[in-house]
């Protein structure tokens, strides 16, 4: 009986192991863990590459647009791409997350304010405050002197600082900034974004922590591109509309203060080398094109480690989903294996700096994504921070990744092994014989 009674415990915990063992196995490693050799620089048509044994990233020559191809050197064949499309103001009445349908336009800011706060029957006010109230509805709907809610960074010109190779201690990365400095007069009324715009680059060949103002840290591997996105003094459509907020607040409109946010717009997106000449001829173009999203083949991308289908283009048939963080470092999405050696990812912190660059105080983000056939459309969501300056830590590279294996099965299999362990605690503080194959 007592070999019964080991073999029985030996194979619950082999059980055990693996239940819990098969959730970990599927956690990611980076591409390296130690420090990576340099990369080298050079430029070759319209590419500019950061190259070392391990990793390839390439982004187009000058700076002309802030897009970046990346893959694992030994394995061309399996590219990541990441392109900024631009930001979007968006009005954050209905979620506090982005909604394409709630961008900060005039009358869909006036569509959103008369389905939240607004109905003919709650407001049956005397006349005369009726029509006040129409009447300020109508201002909002037909308000001029807003800029489009949409400001595309394809159509920008931008300036190229570096790269330069940065030794800090123990630390060593390769330092480049993409900066907005021209708006064409084709996009009226976002002058303002000029020089205001910054993408910070850092790519990393050691280990590294990144402190931010001491209010959060977090680990950034040797092999990944750090990305600082810096937004100064944006000017809010929603400021320019306040006065005429306050009048119906005044009228009993229950309208929030400052209900805004302003949105980054990420495509995430796969090719192979073959279609490198499709991305060449958009690295090239300065219109607002998604030539690259066209040629990309991804099936799946994994959400905060679920399974999700890009094949299908639901932009015009539903609403953004919102990413769940879940208590985690940062928020990750990661693009499928298949039969590459190592997967893409791009991850951001869930928290983001807002400052008047003497004060810095953390804002929560947000996101939300929706597949757009073939590839990713994600949104990262900032809520309104006036006329401050807003920081934000985004960054990509590859990890290797044990075989997917899904949830429900892991959850099946954990399930399954505790029932066993425990019915066997049971029997034996009873002590019966155990029959593991048929419990009752």
């Amino acid at each position: 009986m007592t070999n019964k009674r080991k073999t029985i415990s030996t194979a619950i915990l082999a059980l055990l192991t693996l239940a819990i063992a098969s959730p970990l196995s599927s956690m990611p490693a980076s591409v390296s863990a130690e420090t990576i050799t340099p990369a080298s620089l050079r430029t070759e048509g319209n590419w500019t590459y950061i190259q070392n044994d391990q990793v390839t990233i390439v982004f187009p020559a000058g700076g002309k647009k802030p897009m970046f191809l990346w893959w694992y050197t030994n394995d061309p064949d399996n590219i990541n791409v990441v392109k900024f499309k631009g930001l979007i103001e968006y009005v954050s009445y209905d979620e506090p997350y982005f909604l394409w349908r709630c961008q900060a336009e005039a009358w869909r800011i006036r569509e959103r304010i008369e389905a939240n706060y607004y109905t003919p029957r709650r407001h049956m006010l005397e006349n005369q405050l009726r029509l006040r109230a129409v009447q300020k509805l109508w201002e909002i709907g037909n308000a001029t002197g807003l800029h489009a809610p949409y400001l595309p960074f394809n159509g920008a010109k931008w300036r190229l600082d570096g790269p330069v190779n940065v030794t800090r201690g123990e630390v060593q990365y390769l330092s480049f900034n993409f900066t907005l400095v021209d708006v064409p007069w084709a996009r009226p009324g976002f002058q303002f974004a000029e020089n205001n715009i910054i993408l910070r680059c850092r790519f990393y060949y050691t280990p590294a922590t990144e402190d931010v103002y001491g209010k959060y840290s977090y680990s950034v591997a040797a092999g990944e591109l750090k990305i600082d996105i810096v937004i100064n003094h944006w000017e809010w459509n929603i400021d320019k509309l306040e006065p005429v907020l306050d009048e119906l607040r005044e009228l009993g409109f229950r309208i929030p203060e400052a209900k805004a946010g302003l949105a980054l717009w990420v495509n995430l997106a796969s090719i192979n080398m073959t279609k490198l000449e499709v991305a060449e001829a958009e690295a090239e173009s300065a219109s607002d094109i998604d030539s690259i999203e066209t040629a990309s083949m991804a099936q799946n991308m994994y959400v905060e480690g679920n399974k999700v289908s890009v094949a299908q283009n639901n932009t015009s048939k539903m609403d953004e989903t919102p990413l769940q963080n879940r208590l985690r470092e940062r928020f990750r999405i990661r693009f499928e294996k298949g039969n590459a050696t190592f997967a893409g990812f791009f991850k951001f912190v869930p928290q983001a700096i807002v400052t008047d660059g003497t004060v810095y105080n953390t804002t929560d983000v947000t996101a939300s994504y929706i597949s757009a056939g073939a590839h990713i459309r994600l949104f990262i969501g900032y809520p309104y921070f006036g006329n401050y300056t807003l920081e934000h830590d985004p960054s990509l590279g590859l990890e290797e990744v044990a075989p997917w294996l899904p949830m429900n099965m892991l959850l099946i299999m954990l399930g399954g092994t505790i029932a066993i362990a425990v019915a066997v605690a049971a029997i034996k503080l009873r002590k019966k014989p155990v029959n593991i194959v048929n419990v009752h």
